[in-house]
C-alpha cells in the first residue's frame, strides 16, 4: 500500500521538517559529531509536547535542580526522570526564548550579568542530562537508546541550544526586534487607501 500524504499530518511532521532545515542552516548539522538522528527524533517530540502547552510540575527554577536534588528515597528511575524533565525544559527555553526556565519572573536574575546567567543555565541543563544518563546507565529495564540520547545531549548541550536558536529566530521569527518606526506602522489604523497587500508588504518590510 502507498501511504496517503494528501491528508492532514501530525504536528510532529512540521516540527521535524523545520528542525532539519534549522540544523542545515546551523553550525551543527545532523551527524556533525557522529550519528544523532535519534536526538532529532527526541527533540521533535519535545517540541510537539512543549509547544502544545504541556507543563511538568517537576520543573524547578534557576540552579535548584543541582542545589535541591530529588528525594534520595526516590528510585533511580524517578530521579533520572526528574533530572531529565529539568534538562529538557532548559534546552527548549534557552534555545527558543533565550532564558533558562519559565518559572522565574526575570530572564536575568538580579546581581549577575546576562552572560553569566546564560552560562549558568547552560551548565545546569548540561549537568541535568548527564545526571539523568548516569542514573539510567545499567539500570534494569532502562532504555539503552534513551540513555545514549541523553549522553549526546549532555556532551553537546551548547550546540543543540544553538540549533534551537536558529530554529526560533530564522525559521519561526521568535525574538525578532522591531524598530520604533516599524512598530508604529504595524499599529497604524487602516486608512482609506490601505489594502491587504499594503499591510502584508509593511509586515514583510518590518
Amino acid at each position: 500500500l502507498v501511504p496517503d500524504w494528501t491528508g492532514p499530518r501530525p504536528v510532529s511532521w512540521f516540527f521535524g521538517e523545520q528542525l532539519l532545515e534549522a540544523r542545515g542552516e546551523s553550525r551543527f548539522p545532523t551527524n556533525a559529531d557522529g550519528p544523532d538522528e535519534d536526538v532529532n527524533i527526541y527533540v521533535i517530540q519535545l517540541l510537539a509536547k512543549f509547544l502544545g502547552g504541556h507543563a511538568d510540575h517537576r520543573v524547578v527554577p534557576g540552579v535548584d535542580p543541582l542545589l535541591s536534588p530529588p528525594d534520595p528515597d526516590a528510585t533511580r528511575r524517578q530521579q533520572a526522570a526528574w533530572y531529565r524533565v529539568n534538562a529538557d525544559h532548559r534546552l527548549l527555553c534557552l534555545g527558543l526564548y533565550d532564558r533558562g526556565d519559565d518559572r522565574r519572573r526575570r530572564r536575568v536574575p538580579f546581581g549577575i550579568s546576562p552572560v553569566v546567567s546564560r552560562e549558568r543555565d547552560m551548565a545546569v541543563g548540561r549537568h541535568c542530562y548527564d545526571l539523568a544518563a548516569n542514573l539510567m546507565d545499567g539500570r534494569l529495564g532502562a532504555s539503552p537508546g534513551l540513555t545514549r540520547v541523553l549522553r549526546k545531549l549532555a556532551d553537546n548541550f551548547h550546540e543543540y541550544v544553538h540549533v534551537l536558536g536558529v530554529l526560533a529566530t530564522r525559521r519561526w521569527g521568535l525574538g525578532a526586534v522591531l524598530s520604533e518606526t516599524s512598530l508604529a506602522r504595524l499599529l497604524m489604523p487602516d486608512g482609506p487607501g490601505d489594502s491587504d497587500d499594503d499591510v502584508s508588504g509593511r509586515c514583510r518590510s518590518a
